[in-house]
């Protein structure tokens, strides 16, 4: 493999993993199981058919030319709609997104960096933050294999875990599946709900996906590598839900803290400490590590935006686009406003899900150039299925989150441990008072980045080659 192409589809699936198997993936089910009740596990798996839509479309732009442009939902959307403002913002959300959850997560291990060493907490935390940055700026091959070596025993140990608890459950735990009047009265509609709430715990796939530009042949590689991460994530979160149910009875759940630990140490014999605090460290360090990719390419692909961005550095130095990620996170963090960053999490990476499912729903029609020539290739009537049921799932996220106070939304999301030491009044609070200005306030710096750029490009002369260059021939 070329110095050019350093990773490989192992990487891909373990940066597509890392996120929603973070360290929230250790106290699964909680929060849905009151939802769902006995029947949860089942609103897990319909969760994981749903994310499909949004991973299929992600896929179908990856089996296409546009996989060796870096940021892909950027280069989906500008090429799609003809706009590269418009595909600028429609990335722009994701970006701040994982900048919020690289701050959090970076300010979780600083704690526990701190708590250790008897260190103050903000410069740990900046110096975790600079390790991750700095380990992304040896390189993407280095950066890649740590992620492969956090990650793959995260998941060894969740595997493990599940076999563990399995041998202590009991089958009648799930008698009667529907224990509750709302449950058997309205079962689709309380389903339904639990199934929304799982489709939290899988945003953050999307890094991978930010990988492919690093692929060697990543139009055959990639969709296949994202697809099987999002189903092993999937499968993951429903056998946990279905060993936990199995072991703990479900009107016992809301007395534990750790659910799925809990169960799995049952089986075991030991002390739940003992799975869940190495555990959690390794998932909450792969996790961090996945979150600085997906900003990183994002910027470095909307150098046709703002110019500059994509220039590269020597091994060890940092680019603009990792500088500016780095910049960005340590100033959260610096600044204590780690609980207001986390207004734009969910609904921001969601958000570019939504503009992702609508670009290739109109691929077909819009530029069946480039749809000609996507390796997968479902018929536009299929294309436009997945895109509309991409459309509701994102659609049905961003709805709840906004019915929800933050809070509650991040406590469905895989991060929820980080939350720990965040001021929790902060996050308590209305979203229409903090999520829609907090997004509305990121998208008009999007706009005033996308205008302070246009100035610079035609004082400087900056011309850019058409939309359709690259994808025709």
């Amino acid at each position: 493999m070329s110095d050019a192409r350093p990773l490989a589809p192992r990487h891909v699936v373990a940066v597509a993993l890392a996120i929603p198997l973070g360290t929230g993936v250790f106290l699964l089910p909680s929060g849905v199981e009151n939802l769902g009740g006995p029947a949860t596990p089942v609103t897990y798996l319909a969760g994981t058919l749903a994310v499909c839509s949004l991973a299929v479309a992600y896929a179908v732009f990856l089996s296409s030319p546009l996989a060796d442009c870096d940021g892909l939902a950027y280069a989906a959307v500008s090429r799609t709609l003809g706009s590269r403002p418009l595909g600028f913002l429609a990335a722009w959300p994701a970006v701040g997104a994982y900048v919020a959850i690289l701050a959090a997560l970076v300010t979780a291990l600083g704690d526990a960096v701190a708590s250790a060493l008897s260190l103050p907490s903000t410069p740990a935390t900046l110096v975790v933050l600079v390790a991750l940055v700095g380990l992304h700026a040896v390189g993407p091959a280095a950066a890649g294999r740590a992620q492969l070596w956090v990650t793959g025993p995260t998941l060894v140990l969740l595997l493990g875990m599940i076999v563990g608890g399995a041998m202590a459950a009991a089958p009648e735990n799930f008698q009667p599946l529907l224990p509750t009047p709302p449950l058997r009265e309205r079962p689709l509609v309380a389903l339904g709900a639990a199934t929304v709430a799982t489709l939290f715990g899988f945003a953050g796939f999307d890094a991978g996906a930010a990988t492919s530009s690093l692929v060697a042949s990543p139009r055959r590689t990639v969709p296949r590598a994202l697809l099987v991460a999002v189903l092993v994530a999937g499968t993951v979160a429903t056998l946990a839900a279905l060993v936990t149910l199995g072991v703990i009875p479900w009107p016992r759940l809301v007395f534990a803290s750790a659910p799925f630990t809990e169960a799995a140490a049952s089986g075991f014999g030991v002390d739940p400490r003992l799975l869940l605090v190495p555990g959690t460290a390794l998932a909450g360090v792969g996790a961090a590590l996945a979150a600085v990719w997906l900003p990183v390419r994002t910027l470095r692909g909307a150098a046709e935006v703002v110019p500059g961005l994509d220039r590269s550095a020597p091994s060890g130095l940092l680019d603009p686009s990792l500088a500016v990620t780095g910049l960005f996170a340590g100033a959260v963090v610096v600044l204590d406003v780690v609980g207001y960053a986390l207004y734009l999490s969910v609904a921001g990476i969601f958000l570019t899900y939504a503009a992702v499912a609508v670009a290739v729903g109109l691929l077909p029609f819009l530029r069946p150039t480039l749809y000609r020539r996507c390796r997968l290739r479902p018929p536009p009537s299929a294309l436009v299925v997945v895109a509309c049921l991409g459309l509701a799932t994102a659609g049905v996220v961003l709805v709840r989150s906004l019915s929800l106070d933050p809070a509650t939304s991040l406590g469905f999301a895989r991060w929820a441990p980080t939350l720990a030491g965040v001021d929790e009044s902060v996050l308590v609070r209305d979203p229409l008072s903090t999520v829609v200005p907090a997004l509305l306030l990121w998208e008009l710096v999007g706009v005033a980045v996308v205008a302070v750029a246009a100035d610079y490009r035609a004082d400087r002369g900056i011309d850019r080659p058409p939309l359709d260059a690259a994808y025709e021939e």
